[in-house]
């Protein structure tokens, strides 16, 4: 039997086995957390960095703002940057002191007046009842009351009669009768006096009308709206200027304008003289015109007034 080893090499192995000793086995590396293996990329892993990468990596490490740096250990240290604080400009001061003004005025003088004694209110003061001894006739007391202005019904019934032996004056369409077209044909401008007429409130128009030689009489009744009679009855009172004027006999409010002069017809050269007579019952206006070659006899145009006045009072 031999006395060597089994383990022993054989002649010749020697020759195979290396001078150096063998190097040391590497430790092996620490786990890396799980979210930093699971975020970063695989290639990342897999490669490391060169030299060359290495070295071109330090500078850009090197040459960091120191600015960052300082304030990440600021607000690492848990303090707030300092902010530059805002000054208030003229304008907000003057916005501020609209209105607080009103609101500190108010509430100054809702103290004062809170602080002072209520003024009491002065007592109901009502007239007495009183009551007549007599029982009253409702027919008597409407009878001694004023009468009302409105006149209503046929107005052709209210105008006077035409003189015997005078002829007939056509007016309208004959029958008593006056529309607002047919009075405007009796003045020059029959647009613009239409559109008067309508206007101020003109309701209907009853007239008759005769002549005698060369004088033509007309005698009329214009009614108008109750709110707008006033206004409107004013505004047909002519210009009076070259008129001789007086009042109907017993009336105070009418007028009696005789032209001292002659005037034209509106689209004509023939001359006339001219006069009226206006008063006023109500909503109704009573005018009566005289158009006469020569000049107009004052009395007549009185005598005709008065009468027709007297059936309207």
């Amino acid at each position: 039997m031999s006395t060597e080893s089994t383990g022993a090499a054989e002649p010749g192995a020697a020759a195979a086995v290396p001078s150096e000793p063998p190097t040391a086995i590497p430790p092996a590396p620490t786990e890396a957390p799980a979210s930093a293996t699971a975020d970063a990329p695989s290639d990342a892993l897999s490669k490391t960095p060169t030299a060359e990468q290495t070295e071109a990596s330090e500078p850009a490490e090197q040459t960091a703002p120191a600015e960052g740096f300082e304030q990440a250990e600021t607000l690492a240290a848990g303090e707030e940057p300092a902010r530059r604080k805002r000054k208030l400009g003229v304008g907000a001061m003057l916005l501020i002191a609209v209105v607080a003004g009103p609101v500190i005025g108010g509430a100054i003088g809702y103290g004062i007046q809170a602080a002072r004694p209520a003024t009491p209110l002065p007592e109901l003061v009502a007239p007495k009842l009183t009551y007549s001894a007599e029982r009253v006739d409702p027919k008597a007391l409407a009878a001694a009351g004023p009468q009302p202005l409105n006149i209503d019904g046929d107005l052709r019934e209210l105008l006077i009669k035409r003189p015997d032996g005078t002829k007939d004056l056509l007016l309208g369409d004959g029958d008593g009768w006056m529309t607002a077209d047919d009075q405007a044909e009796t003045f020059g401008d029959s647009a613009e006096a239409f559109n008067n007429l309508l206007s101020s409130g003109f309701r209907r128009q009853a007239a008759v009308g005769w002549s005698v030689d060369d004088t033509q009489y007309r005698v009329n009744l214009m009614q108008y709206k109750p709110e707008s009679a006033a206004g409107a009855i004013s505004a047909m009172v002519p210009r009076t200027s070259g008129m001789d004027l007086s009042k109907i006999p017993g009336n105070d409010d009418s007028m009696i304008m005789v032209a001292q002069e002659a005037t034209t017809y509106a689209r004509s050269t023939e001359k006339y003289y001219w006069a009226e007579a206006l008063a006023r019952k109500g909503t109704v206006l009573m005018f009566v015109s005289v158009h006469s070659k020569n000049p107009v006899d004052r009395s007549q145009l009185e005598d005709i007034a008065k009468r027709q006045w007297e059936r309207l009072a």
